[in-house]
């Protein structure tokens, strides 16, 4: 949780509509749509705030592209500074990295250029293409085909935002985390926040970036509020009012593959969608708002003429687009409203008693057994060799031997079990792969003796869905994802048991 918690007040306190915000999570309930979490700002003080269990308040969460909008910050913090100038040309940062013939549309690209998103490809790279890389990013960049000129084409890139990172080492002589931890996050009593490391030291400015919601919220507010943090100038109204309001009106995404962004040109018609503009590492969207967002729902929505920040993380898939139109239809028309109060009590509890779907089916089965004990699995795309489960009086222990390791989780049969585990799963998580991460994992029994599990990465958008089967003494093991950018299944894991281990009572 934030060090420095914000204030708090009930919604009538700050003209907000409970009954809106009621009906705005109810509605997103009823879509079925995977929020984790909720926080609601204005005037001062937080009016909502919900939590989907076993997602809390204290946890960190993975931003994503949301990232892009705080290293925007980090260069605004250096042009105020008057030590960056954003007309300097990218190319004069790494010399020693540049390419041996520099074309004149690569020389030609400017700080700006990145920030708004023009530099003159015609592809754009996903944060997946490079996670996972040992080479140096900068080279990769600066040897992308730069086929227009820059300043005046959009097309979305994670590449772009990491530069930035890059130019603001260089220019300071710190990481982006380091700079705006000193400047930013200590001063309001942010933390813990955490942002991935690029090869050369540099911060993935595009994404990778780790906070509460709390966290992702004050950041709007910093906004909102201009730069100023209780009375204090902590990033300049000058700065903030430039990066926040829309440079590129001309907004089109085109189709992704998971690794890259294809041009408006290079897509079907159904593949490309229309955007409401861009700024520097922010989204506009309607009602004279602006956002960061990243990819599966995770956003931080400033809304000026209503003096509202609103922040949500989520597990939504690609495309996603009920969730805003919910928004506009039930919590928008909230703020600013005269209420009595009446139904603060009764958002107070709704807001409660969130929490994500259990599993279900049974705790125990005739067949468990069958599956206690190693198998030793044929050859596979995922180089696993071993798969061996382990059963206890109340969880299952599933352990999974790959090249980087042997990896457990332990799946509570009555109740969710809490631990910490390095499973490999980055082909179905965005090409993201933590050395230890926490997860939420569930085991019930179908009553054809199947065995379901539910591995919840709470520090992530991703909850795997996990399925083990035994027919004629082979062991089949399926594993899918809620949402990813890339495949949402992996091909079937198939094995034969090697030693029975007796079941534990």
């Amino acid at each position: 949780m934030t060090s420095l918690p914000l204030r708090r007040a009930l919604p009538s306190q700050q003209r907000v509509s409970a009954r809106g915000v009621s009906d705005f999570i109810e509605a997103v309930n009823a879509a079925g749509l995977e929020l984790h979490s909720f926080m609601l700002y204005r005037d001062g003080a937080v009016v909502a705030e919900a939590f989907w269990a076993p997602y809390r308040a204290e946890r960190l969460h993975v931003q994503h592209s949301a990232t892009k909008s705080w290293v925007a910050m980090a260069v605004g913090l250096l042009v105020d500074d008057g030590v960056l100038s954003l007309d300097a040309k990218v190319v004069d940062f790494f010399p020693a990295d540049c390419p041996a013939a520099i074309s004149a549309n690569l020389a030609a690209m400017t700080v700006r250029d990145l920030l708004t998103m023009r530099t003159g490809h015609r592809q754009g790279i996903s944060g997946g293409a490079w996670r996972g890389r040992s080479d140096s990013w900068v080279k990769l960049f600066l040897n992308e085909p730069v086929e227009d000129a820059p300043g005046h084409r959009f097309i979305y890139s994670s590449a772009s935002s990491f530069m930035l990172s890059a130019i603001v080492s260089v220019v300071s002589g710190q990481t982006a985390f380091e700079l705006c931890n000193a400047r930013i996050f200590q001063p309001m009593g942010m933390g813990p926040i955490e942002w991935d490391l690029a090869p050369g030291g540099f911060n993935t400015g595009g994404n990778g970036l780790s906070c509460s919601t709390e966290d992702l919220l004050k950041f709007g507010v910093l906004h909102l509020q201009q730069g100023q943090w209780e009375g204090q100038p902590l990033l300049s109204a000058e700065w903030v009012a430039e990066a926040t309001r829309g440079h590129v009106d001309d907004v089109w995404m085109g189709a992704f593959d998971g690794k890259r962004y294809l041009g408006r040109d290079e897509s079907s018609d159904a593949a490309v969608t229309r955007r409401e503009g861009y700024g520097y590492q922010w989204w506009m969207t309607l009602h004279g708002g602006y956002y960061a967002s990243g990819v599966f729902g995770q956003q931080c929505i400033v809304l000026p003429r209503h003096n509202a920040v609103i922040a949500f993380t989520a597990g939504l898939p690609l495309g996603e687009r009920r969730l805003h139109s919910l928004l506009w239809e039930h919590l928008l028309p909230a703020l600013g409203v005269p209420t009595d109060g009446t139904a603060d009590g009764e958002l107070a509890r709704l807001l409660a008693h969130q929490r994500r779907p259990s599993l279900t089916g049974a705790s125990r089965s005739s067949r468990q057994a069958e599956f206690s004990g190693t198998f030793v699995m044929q050859a596979n795309e995922d180089q696993v060799s071993q798969v061996r489960l382990e059963f206890g009086p109340d969880y299952c222990d599933f352990y999974l031997t790959d090249p980087r390791g042997t990896h457990c989780i332990r799946a509570g049969l009555v109740d969710a079990i809490e631990s910490q585990t390095g499973m490999t799963g980055h082909y179905l998580h965005h090409q993201y792969q933590p050395d230890i991460t926490p997860v939420v994992a569930q085991a019930r029994w179908r009553e054809d003796g199947v065995l379901n599990m539910t591995w919840q990465f709470v520090e992530t958008a991703f909850c795997d869905q996990v399925t083990c089967r035994i027919e004629g003494g082979t062991l089949s093991v399926d594993r899918r994802v809620n949402v990813n950018a890339g495949p949402l299944q992996r091909p079937t894991l198939i094995g034969h048991q090697t030693t029975v281990l007796q079941e534990s009572l």
